[in-house]
């Protein structure tokens, strides 16, 4: 970060200080930087958001283990963040100290991973979507403190850059939805063996409308199937809407929906007593947007097979 800079001095005077049997940074440092918050949380989101929350943490430790405490704090937070389901978005490269002649390729690589991320990459394929955020972080990051005489030099850069590029070859392949026809993206199977049975679903609606879409109907009869044939999984709902409209009007449309795929649930001979739900209107919304937005892939109730 920008700030980096201008504490690193005092801080590498008080490590230069410690003793060489000192303990852990945490303990030495917790009353200025917090490193460690988010470590344990439970965290029960969307599947992006957990790969995000789980590729944080691991960097926010690995920058804490390598006295790089103010990396540690700021990656530690966006771990927290997205423990909590909201949104977390990456590094810009006016967030960090670049040259000018740096800048370029990362505002070409942020574009190109929103542009994956709009075409819904982090619904098909949340795991390649956090790791190529937390990679684009981890690189821009590393770049960064390449120009402190502080730092020593390392290749740290062009790993992250190698693990970024290596996510979006992958996401790009996958990320085929467009705003306007959002479908689902479905893998061929296996020409050897079956398809591993699914524990996640998202049921589309239409717009302003407690109606499903083809899709949404498709994925709801298949989350029913599940549930139906493993009654041992708590059913874990939240529903959404976009962020066209009112906030208060958008909780009650999502309420609704979340409705009609309980009464669906309990139709199907689901024990309404597995179902943990949740409505969270246009305030926890998948897809990133401005307000007044409408996003079809917010317009969603998300159904989780919990064991």
């Amino acid at each position: 970060m920008k700030t980096k800079s201008f504490l690193f001095g005092a801080v590498a005077a008080v490590i230069a200080a410690a003793p060489a049997n000192a303990g852990p940074l945490d303990a030495m440092f917790g009353g200025l930087f917090d490193t460690d918050s988010a470590q344990g949380l439970e965290v029960e989101g969307v599947q992006f958001s957990n790969a995000l929350y789980d590729g944080y943490l691991a960097l926010s430790e690995e920058r804490d283990d390598n006295w790089d405490l103010v990396d540690a704090e700021h990656f530690n937070h966006k771990a927290r963040t997205a423990a909590r389901r909201s949104s977390v978005l990456p590094d810009a490269p006016d967030d960090r100290w670049l040259r000018d002649d740096q800048k370029p390729e990362f505002a070409d690589a942020l574009l190109r991973m929103r542009k994956a991320f709009d075409r819904g990459g982090r619904v098909v394929a949340p795991q390649l979507a956090a790791k190529a955020q937390v990679n684009y972080d981890c690189w821009i990051e590393a770049t960064e403190a390449g120009r402190s005489v502080q730092y020593q030099p390392s290749t740290r850069g062009a790993e992250c850059k190698e693990a970024f590029d290596a996510a979006m070859n992958g996401l790009d392949a996958l990320a085929t939805f467009k705003l306007t026809d959002f479908q689902p993206y479905i893998s061929p199977a296996p020409a050897a063996e079956e398809a591993p049975l699914a524990s996640s679903f998202l049921v589309y609606f239409n717009f302003d409308s407690t109606v499903a879409t083809d899709a949404g109907r498709q994925s709801l009869e298949e989350a029913l199937s599940a549930a139906q044939g493993n009654d041992a999984t708590t059913v874990r709902m939240v529903a959404h809407a976009d962020r066209s409209g009112a906030i208060d009007y958008n909780q009650a449309l999502s309420q609704r929906r979340l409705s009609v795929v309980m009464e669906a649930m309990a139709r199907a001979g689901v024990d309404v007593g597995r179902i943990v739900p949740d409505a969270v209107g246009e305030t926890q919304s998948l897809i990133p947007t401005e307000d007044g937005v409408r996003e079809p892939g917010n317009r969603v109730v998300e159904i989780d097979l919990v064991q």
